[in-house]
């Protein structure tokens, strides 16, 4: 419904392609949610229903429709269209929680029956393979990586460099839903207890990041950054922050994520120290690029250990960790999926 960076980032790729990439949106404009970010759309359209889409969509000269889930509605409807459709799966919502038998219709639609499934994890779409029985049907996996254009061609002053303190940075939305995955306010102020500086900030302007600032000097709000200007802005930092509230309700829906801040700390050269989930503890045992917590550890001995990590000023261009690396796999795969498409469609007319 509101276009996300990860999509503007896969859109901005195949652009260097010699793509032509158009949006859709229903909600809000994406220059409303990333203001200064330059768009990588040749054109952009406002569509208010489904139906809407559904019929652009068939009369468009389009090769091929990559449709962003959440909520999987958009993705269900344009499995009937003519054109090749590839269902970008950033979160299954079935794994968030409970939903309703509507929306799990809707999932099991979108996966089962797109031309093409992209998935964010590995974990991710092993689970979608079992789940919606895709054994037999080619997938593409892509992470949530940066540009090559985000990568900061210089660093800030480290702030510890002048008070000799450790400052750690959180990006992304917070909440004070105590069930909620984004609630990490306790974890914050125990931070700010064992005198450790947490700047974050948010993707909006918010009262309760006033009300959380206001708690302790330790906490800083430094407010809302274009995406590009935020990775240069956290090289300031000594460590970053994928923290997030895991409950056995929301367990097996983080353990098949990895934000995208975990990419934008590593472009700004920033160790993370990550919560206990599947994902980053594989992706740090095979990188060393920092820590997961250790509940039984003070924040602050973990942290000054995860400060201590140097990170590669190239460790995602030489791992092929930037959406640039992937960009001409995705093309082929769309490629793929184009002439699939057609040949079911002269087999079948």
């Amino acid at each position: 419904m509101i276009p996300d960076i990860r999509t503007n980032k896969i859109a901005k790729a195949l652009r260097e392609q010699e793509i032509q990439t158009d949006l859709l949106y229903v909600s809000m404009h994406p220059a409303e949610v990333y203001r200064g970010y330059e768009l990588p759309y040749t054109n952009i359209y406002r569509i208010r229903t489904v139906k809407e889409i559904v019929d652009f969509v068939e009369r468009s000269p389009y090769d091929i429709v990559i449709s962003c889930n959440e909520p999987d509605t958009i993705s269900a409807a344009l499995v009937g269209c003519s054109k090749p459709m590839i269902h970008d799966c950033h979160d299954m919502m079935s794994l968030r929680g409970h939903i309703t038998n509507d929306q799990a219709i809707l999932e099991f639609i979108a996966n089962k029956y797109a031309t093409g499934n992209i998935y964010v994890t590995e974990r991710v779409k092993e689970i979608a393979i079992q789940k919606f029985g895709l054994d037999k049907k080619t997938v593409f996996l892509l992470d949530n990586y940066v540009l090559k254009e985000q990568l900061p061609s210089e660093a800030f002053s480290k702030l510890s460099d002048g008070d000799g303190e450790i400052h750690c940075v959180y990006q992304g939305g917070l909440t004070n839903r105590s069930d909620h995955h984004r609630f990490i306010e306790p974890m914050f102020l125990q931070m700010a207890q064992e005198h450790i500086h947490v700047h974050f900030y948010t993707p909006f302007q918010n009262d309760y990041y006033r009300s959380l600032e206001a708690q302790s000097d330790y906490l800083h709000w430094e407010g809302t950054r274009e995406p590009n200007e935020l990775i240069r802005e956290m090289t300031r930092y000594d460590a970053g922050l994928v923290l997030l509230n895991v409950t056995p309700h929301n367990r097996q829906f983080l353990d098949s994520t990895f934000p995208n801040k975990a990419w934008d700390y590593l472009a700004a050269g920033l160790p993370i120290l990550c919560s206990h989930l599947t994902a980053f503890t594989q992706f740090i045992d095979s990188y060393p690029v920092g820590a997961v917590l250790n509940d039984a550890q003070s924040f602050r001995d973990q942290l000054q250990k995860v400060a201590s990590v140097s990170i590669s000023k190239n460790f995602l261009t030489e791992h092929g960790f930037t959406m640039d690396d992937q960009i001409a796999g995705l093309r082929a795969y769309m490629e793929e999926i184009i002439v699939m498409h057609t040949s079911r469609h002269r087999t079948s007319s």
